[in-house]
Parts: structure tokens; sequence; C-alpha cells
């Protein structure tokens, strides 16, 4: 029996180093990097440096995942009405490509007129014959990306603090963050700083996982703090504030490195930056704060509005929940403690909602006042980190010969109102302003939008975006859905043309880098054969760039690896410190990958890298306040500064009184919700993919978590099948009694497939002309986004593309009954 090295590709980002076990039958089974006794076993297996990229539950299942009984083998074609699961018949590759290519032209035809192809192209080849529309914004990670580029400069460019250097703490935060079930194998780094004695403190709506495992709370502050969701930034704002009064933040690192605390702060820019909208250099140019937009005035702000320093707490503690005297402790211990370390990774449930932008930069902000953003040990950890340093791999040369025309961007999350309405959410105004700028196009009054292309690794976008209500209204409009995909997912039920494709296991052999460690470069051995008619995507789009004569190149992808790696080269600094040699391409093909980890004394601090002045920001420096931000007037809340900023429909509009002594917040429609829903991360889910997986499903059964006082003010008894409902609309899904969940709050985790339901809501949403009522399915999956508004968080700009998600804190209720169109 011999076995195959190979990376496990999926975007939860972790990318487990898998081995497939090969016998005459074929694949006989997978296990992972250090399922295999070896020499020093021991000492290996307990070890930080090198650490083992083990899989999880997801990786170890991927044969079920491949081999599910909804595996697509054949092209299909909706012969029904879009949306008929049971509607669509086999065809041949021919028939597909001659269907897929009269779609195209169709939209070439259009584009002679408008100067554009009317279609959403994300996988296709359409952005190489002409100009189409793409996507901006990331559901994962956007709201962090916008506070990264308003504080600390170009989000592809800064690197926060790598999760390794936790071990260097003094005291390490887990806020709004659950590695245990999202992201390994940072758990065992945590578990070994817990191991050195570092006191780790969970900040959370819910008992996690990673609560369970790792709190252990720091002299007067608890293991866990649980505020009430999308509150955390009320948090941070209390806990600055008694920072600031008690004398405990680094005034000397702030008046050096910072810009925006103090008022009337200014600063001629040293910055090497150009403004991505101008092009001008921010080098020379002097900006100050205005008058009330200081860091410091909004602490002061916050004193006088709530009448002095125990007023401050007292309000955050009836904000979030939190007992004042805790935040009091946690703000002491957290100034006093440095270095201190907050984990709250790209997937943290806080930065996930409408506020999330504005409790990001509460946490940069936090971080900066303390002088823990540029200190070994301290800073935070928001997106991908790794334990060492990383191989620059020369990137493969594209196969087409023509070169692709620059997309008109527009918001993954106005995407159906551009459908319905010709713009994303943007004024008119500044929709034609940024194409004329962007891409040389005058739209008129308005984008058309006729068709969509769905590549296969471009997501599950009906099932992964926000009012799916509003969205199947929206794409019964279009004239024709294209989706490349493995599985009869909910948006290839929703698409005319569904084309088979293959999973990165039967595709070949490549170079790879999917990590939460950069370090890493993994090497993807392909090896299963592909499942009926099933075809790698790039092979798609060379099947229709031939229709339209694209010029390919043929490429020998063997000899292009090869080409890669002797043109590779590791950092200096590594070699320096390591005397380090690249091992030889066999070598590397048969390990399936190489990392290069340093020890945690060695791990790289990438933001002490800058010095004053020096930051990739407008500004030079760690902004409080950002010029370009009040320049362009892009972001959510028009709030250009730090700062704690309410849900409409979060917290604060649940305590309003109803009038009977009940609490709940009476919306549009006229129904009240006394609850707020929050949407975790499944441990066996990456967002919606192994979402049909029947294994995992049955080891982690999709319920609504409620605690038990709410389940008995509603007569909920474990099991039951029960009715959550917004404006937006209804899932009905099965009830777990928990304490995990805090009492007002509810769990509908992530990532379940929609599926219309043969009972109707009504729904109360605006299309376009106005909030009205409308008749919609109940969503028997329990998909989380059928009860999400299509807000758009974070900064509303194409040009610096950052964008967060809209994923919970908003109010609803439960029901054992359907609710009917006045509950």
């Amino acid at each position: 029996m011999d076995n195959i090295c190979t990376m496990h590709k999926m975007h939860c980002c972790t990318t487990c180093r898998l081995k497939l076990w090969d016998t005459e039958e074929g694949i006989s089974k997978i296990t992972s990097d250090g399922d295999i006794s070896r020499r020093n076993a021991d000492e290996y297996d307990s070890g930080l440096y090198p650490m083992q990229r083990r899989a999880c539950m997801k990786g170890y299942s991927e044969l079920y995942h491949m081999y599910s009984p909804d595996r697509i083998h054949h092209p299909l074609k909706q012969t029904g009405s879009r949306g008929d699961r049971w509607g669509f018949c086999p065809i041949s590759w021919d028939e597909a490509i001659d269907q897929y290519e009269s779609y195209y032209e169709s939209s070439l035809e259009k584009s002679r007129k408008l100067g554009y192809l009317p279609v959403l192209d994300i996988g296709g080849i359409g952005s190489f014959l002409g100009t189409t529309l793409r996507p901006f914004g990331a559901s994962s990670c956007g709201n962090v990306d916008a506070a990264i580029t308003a504080a600390l400069g170009k989000r592809c460019r800064i690197n926060a603090s790598r999760p390794m250097d936790m071990m260097n703490s003094n005291y390490i935060i887990l806020w709004s963050s659950n590695p245990c079930v999202t992201v390994f194998p940072i758990p065992y780094v945590i578990r070994k700083a817990r191991e050195k004695g570092i006191p780790i403190t969970v900040v959370d709506c819910r008992y996690t996982e990673s609560a369970g495992a790792f709190a252990t709370g720091k002299n007067k502050v608890p293991p866990l703090i649980c505020p009430y969701p999308a509150t955390d930034g009320a948090l941070m704002a209390a806990m600055s504030y008694v920072i600031y009064k008690r004398n405990l933040h680094d005034n000397e690192f702030i008046k050096t490195n910072c810009f925006g605390f103090y008022p009337n702060d200014t600063v001629t820019s040293r910055s090497g930056e150009t403004d991505p909208v101008t092009g001008e250099a921010y080098y020379g140019k002097t900006y100050r704060v205005p008058e009330g937009e200081s860091f410091e005035e909004y602490l002061l702000g916050l004193e006088k509005e709530h009448n002095g320093y125990h007023g401050v707490l007292e309000w955050a503690a009836r904000t979030t929940g939190v007992d004042a005297e805790v935040i009091e402790n946690f703000a002491i211990e957290y100034a006093i403690s440095s270095p201190a370390f907050i984990m709250s990774r790209f997937h943290g449930g806080a930065q996930r909602t409408y506020n999330g932008f504005y409790y990001s930069w509460m946490m940069i902000a936090l971080c900066a006042m303390t002088g823990n953003l540029q200190k070994q040990g301290g800073g935070f950890g928001e997106m991908r980190g790794d334990d060492g340093y990383t191989i620059d791999l020369p990137p493969l040369p594209s196969e087409w010969d023509e070169k692709e025309k620059q997309p008109i961007l527009v918001s993954q999350y106005g995407i159906d109102q551009v459908i319905l309405t010709g713009t994303d959410g943007r004024s008119m105004g500044q929709l034609r302003e940024d194409v004329l700028k962007m891409n040389g196009i005058d739209i008129g009054e308005g984008l058309c939008l006729d068709g969509i292309i769905k590549g296969a690794a471009n997501g599950n976008p009906f099932n992964q975006l926000a009012n799916i209500n509003k969205r199947r209204l929206a794409w019964q409009k279009l004239d024709y859905v294209v989706t490349y995909e493995r599985h009869m997912t909910a948006t290839a039920v929703w698409s005319d043309l569904v084309l088979p494709v293959t999973f990165p296991l039967e595709n070949g052999k490549k170079f790879d880098r999917n990590s939460a460690y950069d370090s890493d470069i993994h090497v993807l051995n392909g090896v299963l054969k592909p499942v009926g008619e099933g075809i790698p995507d790039p092979e798609v789009n060379r099947m229709i760039g031939r229709r339209f004569n694209l010029k390919q190149r043929c490429l020998d992808y063997g000899a292009l690896m090869k080409m890669q790696w002797d043109k590779a080269s590791l950092d200096p600094v590594y070699q320096k410190m390591h005397s380090a040699l690249l091992p030889d391409f066999e070598t590397v093909v048969k390990n399936g990958g190489a990392s290069f980890p340093v020890t945690p004394e060695e791990v790289p601090v990438s933001l002490m890298e800058y010095a004053p002045g020096t930051f990739p920001t407008e500004t030079g420096k760690i902004n409080f306040y950002s010029p370009f931000l009040a320049c362009r007037d892009r972001t959510s809340h028009k709030i250009n500064h730090a700062c704690y900023v309410p849900l409409p429909d979060g917290r604060e509009s649940i305590q309003t009184s109803k009038g009977s002594g009940e609490r709940g917040m009476r919306s549009p429609s006229g129904r009240y919700y006394p609850l707020q829903f929050i949407t975790p991360h499944a441990p066996n889910r990456a967002n919606s993919d192994y979402g049909n997986t029947h294994i995992l499903k049955e080891l982690h059964p999709h319920m609504l978590q409620i605690h038990p006082e709410d389940a008995d003010a509603r007569n909920i008894h474990e099991n039951d099948l029960v009715y959550v409902y917004t404006d937006f609309g209804c899932i009905r899904i099965r009830a777990h009694i928990t304490r995990s969940q805090l009492p007002g709050v509810i769990a509908i985790e992530q990532g379940t497939w929609y599926e219309a339901g043969d009972e109707q809501y009504k729904a109360y949403f605006d299309t376009g002309e106005g909030a009205s009522y409308h008749l919609t399915p109940v969503d028997y999956g329990g998909c989380a986004n059928t009860l999400l508004e299509d807000v758009k968080p974070g900064i509303f700009d194409p040009f610096i593309d950052c964008m967060g998600f809209h994923a919970g804190g908003s109010a609803c209720e439960v029901s054992r009954t359907l609710p009917d169109w006045g509950d």
C-alpha cells in the first residue's frame, strides 16, 4: 500500500496536508500528516516547532464529500422554471457549450450599445471578450480589511500579528474567535501558550469550544466575558475610556506613531503611497483632525453623555450585558499586561456584522493606544498568519494571449439591486462617476445586468449572500445563469445551465498556497479519477474560449512546476538564521510540500518593520481618524474615526419597552422582535461546502441553539420544529436547548443550503420601489441568509475593495407555529 501526499484545498484557509492511501482497488482511506509513527514521534507530536498540519473532520471526510449522492455527473439544462430542482435534464458537452456560447453572444450583441457586456462573470472568460461586471467585497474578512485600510494602510500590504507570536505574550484575549471550530492548527498554539502559563480570556457572545478548552481568566478578569451580539465595540470603547482616564495609555507611542488621537492633531505626511482614486502622492500633504473627530474627544464625549467615569461603565454594562466591574478590571489588566495579544481572526462573528468595520477599528485603536501594536507578543491576529517565512515562488504564466479587460466592479451585496434598479446601493451619481473613472464607460442612467456566470471556485452565491427572498425575485428577471459546479447546490438549482467540474484531488498536480500558514508551500497531487463527465473548470473555459477564437498557450504544468521550483527562493533573513536550503524538487513533490518554520522567539512581527511616519496610510501614521475616508465619504455609517456604532436593529433597540413590560423591537412591518440571532461557523462545514456531506450532517445536525429561558417562554422543547423569522424571511429548523447561549440570543450556524418549502410567509423588504410585503416560501434548509438584510458594511468603495458582511446581531423571533403577516 502506497500513500500519496497532497493538500486539502478548501477556503477555510487551513489547508490540511493529507495522505491518500492507494491500493489496487483505489484510494482506500485518508489520513493526515503526523498520523504515521516515526522516529522521535513523541517529541515531534508534542512539540511546537515545527507544527504538524493535521486534518479536521472535513479533510478526513473528503471522499464522502466528493462521492456524495448529489454529485453532478453530466451537463444539465433547466427545462422547467428557474429554481426547480427536478426540472433539469442531462445534455452532452457539445450541447452545453452551444448553449453557453449563445448566452455570451447575446451579451456581446447588447454590449455594442451599452459599451460593456451585461453579465456578472466570476469565473468564465467574459473579461477576455469585453468589459463585464464583477463583484467586490469579502464575506469572510471585509470588515477587518476595511479597518486595516483605514488605520494601518493597504490591506494587501499589511499583515497583523502571527498566531505563533502569542507565545511571546503576557496575556491572550480570544475575541469573537473560535479557532477550535474554524482554523487548524492554531488551537495547538493556544494550547501550548496555556501550558506555558500565559493567562487567556475569551470574549464571545456564547460559550464556545475554545472557551471550554483554553479560557483561564486573569486575576479579577473571568475566563469568559459574554457581551451581547454586535456590542463588542461598546465594550472596547469603555475599556479605552478606562485606560485613558487612568493614564494607562502609552502617550509617547501615540504622539510618535499615531494620528487622530488628540484634538487638533496635525501631520505633514511622509507616506510613500498614492491616493487610489486620483493617483496623487500623499507625501508632503498636511492633514489635521477636524474638531470633534479625535479619539480623545470621542472618549470625553462618552464621559459627558453618561455623566462621568462610573456613568460610562454603567452605559457599557447596560449595553453589553457585562458587569461594570468586570469591564473596568478587564481594561486595567489588558493595559498593564503588555505585551498583550488580541486574537480575532477573519472568521470572528463580531466583525461579520453591520457595525463590524468599527468594531475592528476599535480593536486596532485599543492595541495602538496601549503601544501593543508594534510589540513582539502584542498586537492583534486579524487574518492569515504563519509560523515561519514565505517561499518566493514565481507565478505561472497566463494561458491566454489576450489581456483581460478591467471589469465594472459592483458590490457583491448589491448584485440583486443592480438587477432590479441598475445600481448596487451607491447613488446613481457615485456609480456613474466610479465606472467612468475606472472603466472609461458612461453608464448613463444605470447598469444593465442580464446574466450571471459562476465558476467552480467561486462559492455558492445564491446561498451565501444575505436576503435570499429578494434574490429569488431578482434572479427570476435574468436572461441566463450558468454555474460550474460539483454538487446540486442552491446556486446550481437556480441556474439554467450547470456544467460538471472536478474537485482539486481530481485536477492533476501543481503548487498551491491556500493556507492560514503562509510559510507553507503545498503540492496539490490530484490523482483521483474524475467522476462522470466532469472536467477541470479551466478546461470549461478553454472549450468556450475556442468558440470565440481566444488565443491559448500550450502549458506543460509539470515542466512549469519544475521551473517554478528552480527559481524559488527563501527569505534571506530565514537563511541567515537557519542556514537553510530548499529541498530538491522531487522531495517537495513526494512530501506534498515544504514548511520553513521558526521558533516563537524568531517570529517576525510585520508591523514592527514600520518606523514612525512610514505606515502606508495617507498620513504615514496609525490612524484613529482617516482623512481619506472623510474625503471619499463612502463608509457605511458616514463616520471616519474609531468608535462604537450600535446596530439599528440590535441590542439597544430590543431593550426598548413595548409598554407592556416586555422587551422587543418593532420593525417596519409592524412585527415585534425580542431576540437577537447570530450565525457562527459550524465545525462540519467550510462556509456552505460540506453542507450535503451526510456523515458530517449526522455528526453535527443543523439545529437552532436557544437558551432554556427563551425556550420555556415559547413552549419549545428539545428537537421541536420551530420557525425563526424576521422581516426578510422565515426558516424552519429543529431546536436544541442549551445554556451555552445567552438568554435573548439564538444561534443558527451559517452555511446550510437554502431549500424552498411548501409553507408561505409574508416577508417585508424593498426591491427598489419602497418596502412592501412579498409572499415567500419558508426555507426548510435553515439557511440564515434567508433572515438577513442585504446591507453593505465597511467601506463602500471599489477603488479599495473593503466591504464586509452583515451576518448577525439583528432582531428576530422564534415560534412553534408559522407566523402570519401581523405576528
